[in-house]
């Protein structure tokens, strides 16, 4: 026999299910029409001493916040840290 407090926790747990599966339908439809352009990149090849703050500022790009390009170096490198060692190939946003 279901209980009224069983209806109502299996009632609440529906809920939140519609309620999440929503949210992700959102999310993924405003990522979607967006309409922001891809971000054109250039491959970059780190040298002793650089760091991503120096990379970004080198870079060149319209004037932008050297740690907006930072952020950009790391997403587009699935970069965890700014852990980078010389040698390493970086896809960095191409400068204008």
């Amino acid at each position: 026999m279901i209980t009224e407090r069983s209806a109502s926790a299996r009632a609440l747990v529906i809920i939140s299910t519609i309620v999440a599966v929503l949210v992700l339908l959102l999310a993924t439809a405003v990522h979607a029409f967006s309409g922001s352009a891809p971000l054109e990149t250039t491959a970059y090849e780190v040298r002793a001493g650089d760091s991503l703050w120096s990379i970004a500022e080198g870079v060149g790009v319209d004037d932008a916040d050297p740690r907006a390009v930072v952020a950009a170096i790391r997403d587009l490198n699935d970069l965890q840290g700014s852990l980078i060692h010389p040698g390493d190939v970086l896809q960095v946003p191409a400068g204008r």
